[in-house]
């Protein structure tokens, strides 16, 4: 059918003339050069640039080392960082002229691209060492800084960090890891260091690239500063390694070489502060430090200027590191913000009740828990772990009881014979509580009447007692005189606003259906704590019967609520307007 088809078509065509035989001859040789060109296009977007890169004393491989492919122009076309065997493969744009090799430790290197031969490039590289991380470099110096004798050796370490930092971005660009953090807050007992509140979340999931980043770019810190102030709460923030390489950085501080620290073995540091400080604004001084030995960067430390004065004996400040991993990665993997914040201090002067402003430190930050990157190499941080034996009071093994530490993500199960296991613990007190399902409406667990002091790489062994639900409730009704051997039908609740929120200094009491339509009242009654939480016990109440709850909060209308006792321990939940 096609071989018809094709003569029928061939019939209706004139005999080619000569001059039609040259014009058709040109049109195949201009096709023909489009696909050979389309074809030599295809070959050079193919062709990419690979090889190993090595030290040249040692000839040992050099991880993490920073390849650069420009133009004729000196514009970066692409980059990628050497893994553990110093090996790279990058894609070869057309227009790339220009190799550049940096590593923190060595000095840089620039090369021609080789003649692109084939589809694939070789090219190694050796790196010589620097002799000393304070190479002094020539630099065309325009900043308003002071003169210096360092100023130079601080610009030579300055470049050498710029390295490392470089290695940490590009990573995160081309060598992507899925990552898991947790995040942490807790307050201080005034500027000591005992925690009197310790949060911890699990705050990414699988699939987030980057560990720690700033929330503003390196030009809204230097026009603006490191803190926000929003209807009176001053929000301080850090710089990540993108704003410490970022030119607007590097143009508005100054650099020069810190003392050295006896606790800091084979280390050097650059200190850096604002060239100018604008009346007002809050801005960070502090050192990054380099380790000479390893070649790395180790961490950041600074503080905060420009904060309140009465602020600066409690340090405000933070401190981010650094960790370079088997592959050559580099990764920000433990972060931390020191601020001040405020509270008010009651207290009892010549009889009389006062109140003052008293300052505590707070610490908000981070840690990196793991990486896994699509190679299946993974990474996890050095954390504590938890091994919790329970037991009813009655000593049998507590199994299929949740356990939790309160203010954390952290929870188990126990298993058949009272046990559970906690692990990837950050460093910190903790204690632990009880899930009962039943207490759930009101938002509230079971003290373990367990505290422990998690720490890095090691385990604790606690041995916990579960009480039930009704027991707890009995042992809170005999702490206040409320229980009496007999008393079988329990009352726990708590008093919160319509949003949530727990309602202290509320007057709870209780009364009993006496006859239809009459309530009397029983000698029963509570006062909220801060945590709006009541109980009651009492030998007249029965299962089965209403019992009728006013709660009056301080300075309003009371609000009652019937409830039945339907269960020996009921829970109630009663709501109450906003305290104004």
């Amino acid at each position: 059918m096609r071989a018809a088809t094709g003569a029928a078509m061939f019939s209706r065509m004139a005999p080619p003339s000569s001059v039609g035989r040259e014009a058709a001859r040109r049109r195949l040789a201009v096709a023909a050069v489009l696909v050979v060109t389309a074809l030599c296009a295809r070959r050079v977007a193919a062709q990419e640039l690979r090889g190993n890169v090595r030290d040249s004393v040692s000839h040992q491989p050099i991880a993490g080392a920073v390849l650069m492919l420009l133009d004729s122009s000196g514009v970066v076309l692409g980059r990628r960082i050497t893994d553990e065997t110093g090996h790279y493969v990058i894609a070869l744009p057309g227009t790339a002229r220009w190799a550049r090799m940096v590593r923190i430790g060595f000095q840089p290197r620039e090369m021609r691209v080789p003649a692109r031969t084939g589809d694939v490039i070789p090219l190694d590289v050796t790196m010589v060492p620097v002799s000393t991380m304070l190479a002094t470099v020539r630099i065309r110096d325009e900043s308003r800084c002071s003169r210096r004798n360092d100023r130079a050796a601080a610009l030579g370490l300055w470049e050498q960090v710029r390295a490392g930092l470089l290695a940490t971005v590009v990573a995160r660009e081309t060598n992507t890891a899925s990552i898991h953090r947790l995040g942490f807050a807790r307050n201080f007992d005034g500027a000591s260091d005992r925690v009197t509140r310790f949060l911890v979340n699990a705050d990414s999931a699988v699939g987030v690239t980057k560990s720690f980043n700033a929330a503003h770019s390196a030009e809204a810190f230097v026009k603006s500063g490191f803190a926000t102030d929003s209807g009176g709460v001053e929000t301080l923030f850090a710089p990540d390694a993108d704003v410490l390489l970022d030119d607007a950085f590097a143009s508005a501080y100054c650099f020069q070489l810190a003392a050295p620290v006896p606790t800091r073995a084979n280390q050097v540091g650059l200190e850096f502060e604002p060239s100018g400080h604008a009346r007002g604004r809050v801005d960070i001084d502090g050192t990054l430090w380099v380790d000479t030995a390893a070649r790395a960067l180790c961490d950041i430390e600074y503080r905060y200027l420009g904060l309140e004065g009465r602020t600066d004996a409690y340090h405000p400040g933070g401190r981010i590191s650094f960790l370079e991993m088997q592959n050559g990665s580099v990764m920000i993997d433990r972060w931390v913000i020191r601020g001040v914040a405020e509270e008010s201090d009651a207290f009892i002067d010549v009889g009389r009740p006062r109140s003052r402003d008293r300052l505590f430190v707070t610490e908000t930050g981070g840690e990196l828990e793991s990486a896994r990157w699509p190679d299946g190499r993974m990474w996890h941080a050095s954390l504590g772990t938890l091994h919790g034996s329970a037991a009813t009071i009655s000593g049998k093994a507590a199994a299929g009881t949740v356990i939790a530490l309160p203010g954390t993500h952290y929870r188990a199960t126990t298993d058949s014979a009272g046990d559970a296991v906690i692990t990837d613990l950050l460093p910190g007190p903790y204690s632990v509580e009880i899930v009962d399902p039943r207490l759930a409406p009101i938002g509230l667990w079971i003290p373990a009447q367990v505290s422990f002091l998690a720490a890095r790489d090691s385990t604790v062994r606690e041995t916990l007692k579960i009480p039930s639900a009704e027991d707890w409730v009995i042992s809170k009704c005999m702490s206040v005189r409320q229980w009496e051997v007999g008393d079988s039908v329990f009352i726990l609740g708590r008093v919160l606003t319509t949003s949530g929120r727990p309602v202290a200094d509320t007057k709870v009491n209780f009364a009993i259906q006496v006859s239809s339509g009459l309530w009397g009242m029983i000698n029963n009654f509570f006062t909220t704590g801060t945590n709006g939480v009541f109980q009651s016990c009492s030998d007249r109440y029965t299962l089965g019967a209403p019992v009728r709850i006013s709660a009056r909060p301080d300075g309003m209308k009371p609000v009652q609520q019937t409830q039945q006792l339907d269960t020996k321990l009921t829970i109630v939940v009663i709501r109450v307007p906003p305290v104004p």
